[in-house]
């Protein structure tokens, strides 16, 4: 029968490095230095020495295995109330990825005689993956506001108001989508634009303004633009019943209003706040 010599088993398995623990010579422990997990052996009697820096050893320490990237997918914070605010990076994420959508336009109010204005805009987007591991902990965030909806009016309808620009600090941008008016030309729309991404998207268009020439013959709905996260309002109903919608997803144009009779006109709907949405990876 073979014969075991428990003295030559000497690695002592110490589970994650603690920086507090005294080591001793072929304690093994696992560190994670720069998002990578690695096993190490203790070479020389160590307290208070992290295994490794940036990928070097320490000198009481020789690596074992060198693991992989441990990172992934840790949390996420998400901006969609208008106006300014404050991103903070939690404690260990490297990498971040965020989302910025401009907020939507208002659809127009309606038009005499027998007009539909046009729906509004949808805010622009831009999305970008960013290195975070040597960032300071705060980075400016401003959520672009909607864009009003055009007043219901006896005499000319009023245009929708444009979407506000939404920013993550200096990195991306994006701006908000028109406000529905009465123009029938889509190529004098500017439209919601994303800068300084990785990936920059235009917002969609709205449908454009409707013409009528009689009571029976009046200018169809005109929804409001869709945006990167979904569609935007429908138009009124029909025989300015209903103001046109605001719009379903952030971002999204409003509907447009109609406009029946010399005392019968429809407000357009509101566009949708726009959003920063900011994925955090380890």
């Amino acid at each position: 029968m073979a014969t075991l010599d428990l003295g030559k088993i000497k690695l002592v398995w110490r589970g994650t490095y603690n920086n507090s623990t005294a080591y001793v010579v072929d304690d093994v422990v696992e560190y994670t230095d720069g998002g990578i997990l690695s096993s190490y052996i203790c070479v020389a009697n160590s307290t208070g020495n992290a295994p490794s820096s940036s990928g070097t050893a320490h000198a009481s320490w020789n690596y074992m295995t060198k693991g992989a990237v441990t990172g992934g997918f840790n949390s996420h914070q998400v901006f969609s109330t208008s106006g300014n605010h404050t991103y903070t990076k939690p404690t260990g994420i490297n990498k971040i990825k965020v989302t910025v959508t401009g907020g939507g336009g208002g659809g127009g109010g309606g038009s005499p005689n027998f007009n539909a204005k046009g729906g509004g805009g949808a805010g622009g987007t831009a999305i970008e993956v960013i290195d975070v591991s040597s960032l300071s902990s705060t980075v400016s965030v401003t959520v672009g506001a909607g864009g009003a909806g055009g007043a219901a009016s006896t005499g000319t309808g009023g245009d929708g108001g444009t979407g506000g620009t939404s920013s993550f600090g200096s990195y991306c941008s994006a701006t908000g989508g028109y406000g529905g008016t009465d123009q029938i030309d889509p190529r004098v729309r500017t439209p919601g634009t994303g800068t300084g991404g990785d990936i920059n998207l235009l917002g969609g268009d709205g449908t454009v303004f409707e013409g009528g020439n009689s009571q029976a013959d009046e200018g169809g709905s005109t929804s409001g633009g869709s945006s990167y996260w979904g569609g935007g309002g429908a138009g009124d109903s029909g025989e300015a019943q209903d103001s046109g919608a605001s719009g379903q997803a952030y971002g999204s144009g409003g509907g447009g209003g109609q406009h029946t009779t010399s005392a019968n006109s429809s407000a357009g709907g509101a566009g949708a706040v726009g959003i920063v949405y900011v994925e955090e990876f380890k």
